[in-house]
């Protein structure tokens, strides 16, 4: 069993969790939340279409779920800061968030999800089928991933895009 196990995706993933919790414990997320209220203001809107990208292309780049596990430090400090959320939010386990910041949640979602579809690092799910068809002599390299999910990851996240437009105007 322990032959059969795939290390090189099982460590990977473990560096990149061991990268998201330096970042936190360092403070450079809440740094960033920071930042982003000082370019952005409170515009909720102009902060989830920047969501939806950023992450979506960090999605591409390393793997989607560390890389939300760190939005959302930042996403939820910078929503206090632009005092679209109460202070509290900022506790584990808060639950009461305000309607407005809804989009924000589904971009960072958008980008996370989709974004990892443009490579075979981006998901876990990706690493592993390629691990699979590696096994069964059948490899696939990064370029022949990249032709294919990017365009696809562009268009969903496109997609992405004009959902969260419409969820803000309909909350507003």
């Amino acid at each position: 069993v322990i032959r059969d196990v795939d290390w090189k995706t099982l460590v990977f993933l473990g560096a990149i969790f061991t990268l998201v919790r330096a970042f936190i414990k360092t403070d450079l997320l809440q740094g960033l939340s920071i930042q982003i209220y000082q370019w952005f203001g409170a515009d909720l809107l102009a902060v989830a279409f920047l969501s939806l990208a950023g992450i979506g292309i960090l999605s591409s780049l390393l793997a989607n779920i560390p890389v939300v596990a760190a939005a959302l430090v930042m996403i939820t400090g910078y929503l206090v800061a632009a005092e679209a959320a109460p202070e509290i939010a900022l506790a584990s386990g808060f639950t009461d968030w305000p309607n407005a910041t809804l989009p924000v949640f589904v971009a960072m979602m958008f980008g996370g999800t989709l974004g990892g579809n443009a490579t075979l690092i981006g998901a876990s799910a990706n690493v592993v089928a390629v691990g699979i068809c590696a096994a069964r002599g059948q490899r696939v390299s990064f370029m022949q991933f990249l032709r294919i999910g990017l365009p696809i990851a562009v268009v969903q996240l496109s997609v992405g895009a004009l959902y969260v437009w419409a969820l803000t105007a309909i909350l507003d």
